[in-house]
């Protein structure tokens, strides 16, 4: 028997061996613990935790590993991590897998509604008899890729003729126009799926009427789909899951007992196709408690991945988008759990770890955490957003307050697959945080979101500092009033520095790449590098006392789009822009409100502006109410220094090594130097190490 104070690893045995081999697992219960390589694996991570509370209990206190074993290990429920399991790193092998499903087995040759495909029997534990169809999964991971559900149309939306509008607000009927609905089959199963504003909404359908063409929803809308076509509020909707539309290169259809797939290219074979169906939505819960919370636990080079996108129920808080019987989750998905759940956890670290084709966000770091540590890891494929942070609100105990956690050269690519409003890094009611060296991209909505108060009320962020991320592909078109960073409410001591934002893209307004929304206060914004935005590279709805200091802002929106908004006018002094780089090509500089020049609420100094599509720079365009530009009418440099907007500013060519080619390295002869312009390092920005 092997001593417990000698005790310093553990090991825990594979689901599948990677030879396909299950192997002979047994508990470490008896004589001879699974340590330092001698005795029998645990058969679960669960086993061996057990194990450690009783060392632990025991009062045997030095660090200890458990190594997940090469091969395949399932979790169809969440691990637990309480107060019990201290001082310990799970520790992955490159050759181990974790996945949060049952493998897809027996797949063969066949046709289904005309069409040539891969067909399995559904594993059992995929089933449920309550759902319609035996059927409650919406996700299917292939060869380490989210599948398709059909769609119809296979482009493009579909539209209503009339809106239930009882409410006022949610709707729960719609009628289809004329020939949109043809005669589906197992319409129960359908999903309808639609996007307006800032969210997204979802439901499956109650049931259809073809003398009437109504469609009712079994969720009602959570915002109002009534408006004139093009509106940020009408009806653009398109089905998902319906059977007669199976056809198409990468889709799926379950009907009855059996799973068909359409190969994604000719290389795959039945015997090379490797299907997860998800069961769970997390992996790990770390739940502590005010009293006792989880500490110094680390999770370290896993590779997780095929996790359900359905939101669930979960301890004492609620993530069930359904329960409220609304189609639509809030903004950012801010109620979805995350693949790794953090609940009273203090100094726990998520590192070198791969989290892939999960269903909601992957990490949550949520109620009365601090020193989180997420770092190195991959995000990929997410359902939702890469990771979540939110604490009690400014009125909660400090027990309650989440703060000082740190996401750093992680790379967070190609979420919202599943609800597009997910954020890369949303920082809700928290403080003391850094998101440092990221790559966030491929989103449909904000890479970085930061507050969670509206207006000038009270608020726990603060000194949040956003550093040095790489943000790019943001929005896609998809969804509106979003950007590369979104800034929220009073937040003194936070900083966004250093960040090269680009490529972002909004469906009906909002693409931004750095935004102060409402109430955003005593931010500094400097040395970030922002262009190629749908509309401006920088719009403060409203605020006070912002800096935004030594950016360059380039190729924004279209010709009427400004390079810098300032929508509202209130009466204190906004914005401070000064030495920043302003490069048109053929746009206005600042976009304001008249009253922003006769109230003196914006002050612009130092900033070097250059138009590369005409001699004469437009300075200052002005709003009709929220419409930018409206009235075409525009102020010079000369016009703008005599309103009292500017102050020794210059207009010049900053000389960029290549603008075209989107290199914005500064000649040494550059105007911008004199005007006391520091040279933005990019050398650093994104993740350190290449490798993820």
């Amino acid at each position: 028997m092997i001593p417990f104070y000698e005790i310093t690893t553990l090991y825990v045995a594979p689901h599948t061996a990677p030879d396909g081999a299950s192997p002979a697992a047994e508990t470490a219960g008896g004589t001879e613990p699974a340590a330092n390589g001698r005795g029998w694996p645990f058969p679960s991570l669960e086993a061996a935790f057990d194990y450690i509370r009783e060392l632990r209990r025991q009062g045997i206190a030095q660090p200890i590993t458990v190594r997940l074993l090469p091969g395949l290990h399932r979790f169809l429920e969440p691990v637990v991590v309480d107060a019990g399991v201290y001082g310990v790193t799970v520790l992955g092998d490159p050759a181990s897998r974790v996945i949060g499903g049952v493998r897809v087995e027996g797949w063969r040759r066949d046709t289904y509604r005309g069409a040539a495909c891969f067909s399995a029997p559904i594993p059992p534990e995929a089933k449920d008899p309550a759902a319609p169809g035996g059927i409650d999964f919406i996700d299917l991971y292939v060869n380490g890729t989210r599948a398709k559900m059909t769609r119809y149309p296979e482009s493009g939306y579909l539209y209503a003729d009339e809106v239930d509008q009882s409410s006022g607000v949610h709707s729960k009927w719609f009628v289809a126009q004329a020939g949109d609905w043809k005669d589906f089959s197992n319409v129960d199963r359908i999903r309808i799926n639609y996007f307006h504003y800032w969210i997204d909404e979802h439901s499956p359908i109650e049931s259809y009427d073809p003398a009437t063409r109504r469609v009712t929803m079994r969720y009602p809308s959570a915002r109002s789909i009534a408006g004139e076509r093009g509106s940020i509020s009408a009806l653009e909707y398109w089905l998902e899951n319906v059977a007669e539309t199976f056809s198409r290169p990468d889709e799926w259809y379950a009907d009855g007992d059996r799973l068909y797939y359409i190969p994604r290219d000719e290389s795959m074979t039945p015997e090379t196709l490797d299907a997860v169906i998800p069961r769970t939505s997390r992996f790990f819960i770390f739940k502590g408690t005010e009293e006792a919370p989880v500490r110094g636990v680390t999770l370290r080079g896993l590779t997780l991945s095929g996790t359900r996108g359905e939101y669930l129920l979960t301890g004492e808080e609620r993530f069930d988008r359904n329960a409220d019987r609304v189609a639509g989750g809030p903004q950012s998905a801010s109620d979805a759990d995350g693949v790794i759940s953090f609940r009273f956890a203090h100094n726990c670290t998520v590192e070198d770890c791969r989290i892939e084709n999960y269903g909601l966000y992957g990490v949550n770091i949520h109620t009365g955490c601090h020193g989180i540590r997420i770092l190195r890891s991959l995000f990929r494929d997410g359902g939702a957003g890469g990771v979540r942070v939110c604490g009690g609100d400014v009125n909660a105990p400090a027990a309650r307050q989440t703060w000082g956690n740190t996401i750093e050269d992680c790379r967070i690519l190609y979420c919202g697959r599943r609800y597009a409003a997910g954020c890369g890094v949303l920082l809700m009611h928290t403080y003391e945080n850094t998101v440092a060296h990221n790559e966030i991209g491929y989103l449909y909505y904000t890479g970085v979101s930061v507050g969670w108060v509206w207006g000038y009320a009270p608020s726990v962020a603060r000194d949040n500092r956003i550093l040095k991320n790489h943000i790019h592909h943001i929005g896609g078109g998809m969804l509106s009033d979003m950007g590369g960073v979104y800034l929220l409410g009073r937040q003194p001591g936070t900083v966004v520095s250093g960040n090269v934002i680009h490529d972002v893209r909004a469906k009906k307004y909002g693409g931004w790449a750095l935004y102060t929304d409402e109430g955003s206060s005593f931010i500094t914004l400097e040395d970030n590098i922002c262009y190629d935005t749908s509309e401006n590279s920088f719009h403060q709805h409203y605020g006070s006392l912002n800096t935004l200091r030594n950016n360059i802002f380039a190729y924004a929106g279209t010709a009427a789009t400004a390079l810098v908004r300032v929508t509202r006018t209130e009466a204190h002094m906004s914005l401070l822009a000064e030495n920043n780089i302003f490069y048109a090509s053929g746009n206005p500089m600042l976009c304001l409100q008249p009253t922003h020049l006769t109230n003196h609420t914006v002050s612009s100094k130092r900033n070097l502006f250059f138009d590369a599509a005409r001699p004469e720079p437009a300075f200052v365009s002005f709003m009709n109410g929220y419409r930018e530009n409206a009235d075409g009418k525009t102020l010079t440099e000369r016009e703008a220094r005599e309103a009292g907007l500017e102050y020794g500013t210059v207009v010049a060519d900053p000389l960029f090594a290549d603008p075209e080619k989107r290199d914005f390295r500064l000649a040494p002869e550059s105007p911008a130097f004199a005007l006391g312009f520091v040279p933005i390092d990019v050398s650093d920005v994104g993740p350190r190490r290449g490798d993820l």
